[in-house]
Order: C-alpha cells, then sequence, then structure tokens
C-alpha cells in the first residue's frame, strides 16, 4: 500500500521518545554535583577526647573580660571611730602604768611594810615579787584586751561590744580595788583615766549608729 502523505505546507511531526538534553556551550564543561561530605569527615571535624579546648572569645579591645569590683566596704561612724581611738589610748595609759609600777618598784615595799607591819623580811620580799610579777602580767593582759577589743570592735563585730561592755564592768571593780591596795600615788593617777577612757568607749558603743554599723555588718 502506499503511504500516506502529509498535507502540505505543515512540519512534520516529532517521533515520541526522550527530550535531548541541550547542548554544551563551546568551551565550558558541564557542572557537577558536590559530593555530600561522609560520615568520616564530619567526626573528624568534631573536637576529640583530650584536645585542648577551644579558646573564650575575646572582646574587641583584646582584653578578658574582668570580674565585677566589690563595692567598698562601708567606713564605720564616729561613734565607732571614736570609740576605737579611746581603746588605743587605753592601751597607751595602761603601757604607761607599767612603765611606772616597775619604776616604782622600790617604793612598793615600804608601802606593803607600812600596810603589813607584822611580816617578816623574807615574807616582805616575796610580796613585793609577787605583786610586781602580777602587775605586769594584768598590764600585759589589759594592753592585749585594748588592741582587741579596737580592731574587733572597727570591724562591727557584734559580740566585741559585748565583751567589751563586760570588761568595762570589771574594769570598774578593778578601778575600786587598785585604790585600796598599795601602791604608788602616780600610779594610781593612772586608774582614773584609764576607768573613764572605758567607761566612755562602752557607752560610744551603744549609740544608735554603731548599732546600725554592726547590723549593716551581718546583712
Amino acid at each position: 500500500m502506499a503511504k500516506s502523505k502529509q498535507p502540505a505546507g505543515r512540519p512534520p511531526t516529532a517521533r515520541p521518545g526522550r527530550p535531548k538534553a541541550p547542548a554544551a556551550q563551546a568551551g565550558t564543561r558541564p557542572s557537577q554535583p558536590k559530593a555530600p561530605v561522609t560520615q568520616a569527615r564530619a567526626r573528624s571535624a568534631q573536637p576529640t577526647a583530650g584536645s585542648a579546648a577551644p579558646r573564650p572569645v575575646k572582646n574587641q579591645t583584646g582584653s578578658r573580660p574582668q570580674a565585677a569590683a566589690k563595692p567598698p566596704a562601708e567606713r564605720p561612724p564616729f561613734s565607732v571611730r571614736t570609740a576605737v581611738k579611746l581603746m588605743y589610748a587605753g592601751a597607751i595609759l595602761s603601757a604607761i602604768d607599767l612603765l611606772v609600777t616597775l619604776a616604782t618598784a622600790g617604793q612598793l615595799r615600804h608601802l606593803i611594810h607600812v600596810a603589813r607591819p607584822g611580816l617578816s623580811a623574807a615574807k616582805l620580799d616575796g610580796a613585793v615579787h609577787a605583786q610586781v610579777t602580777s602587775s605586769i602580767a594584768i598590764w600585759l593582759i589589759t594592753i592585749a584586751f585594748w588592741v582587741v577589743m579596737a580592731r574587733t570592735n572597727q570591724a562591727g563585730r557584734g559580740w566585741a561590744r559585748t565583751v567589751a561592755t563586760v570588761l568595762c564592768a570589771l574594769s570598774t571593780l578593778s578601778f575600786v580595788e587598785a585604790l585600796i591596795q598599795p601602791a604608788s600615788l602616780l600610779s594610781k593617777l593612772f586608774f582614773a583615766p584609764l576607768w573613764l577612757v572605758g567607761v566612755a568607749a562602752a557607752v560610744l558603743l551603744w549609740r544608735p549608729d554603731t548599732s546600725a554599723y554592726i547590723r549593716a555588718g551581718r546583712d
């Protein structure tokens, strides 16, 4: 049979099939897709155990960030500063009284003999040495207490104020006893200002501004 002819003027129909890929331009190669990152390469990118930790990133100026500065400590009020000065003055007066006791040890023998005429020479010497030794020990302990109380009360310790008040009450009894015991007049003259210094310091430690300073230190 004869094949049917297509009418003139129509283009020939394309045969069904796969579409042809566009021709590559001259001088260029077709781009290939990048290979995916393999699991081995992903593991190698992670830091392994034992390796150095990454360093922290510095700020723009190149220096490490500094810690926040602590607020300055509150300055003690006037009552506390005055009480502390009085306590140091008490330590100085105690040191002076210790020197006076040592300087007037020769007069002490006569004073003990007048107060206790029945003592023998040996017992009189023993009484003099015992009183001088006890006076030295007492004054050294007193000086240490003055200094410790001054430093702890300046720091705003509540227990230090209580201890200072108790010591002031004991010093009142010691003051009365010291006036009765045989001692040189020069040594007794230092007892009155020493006692007044302790009383004034104790009064200042119980003022309202001192109490507020101690409460602020507890917060």
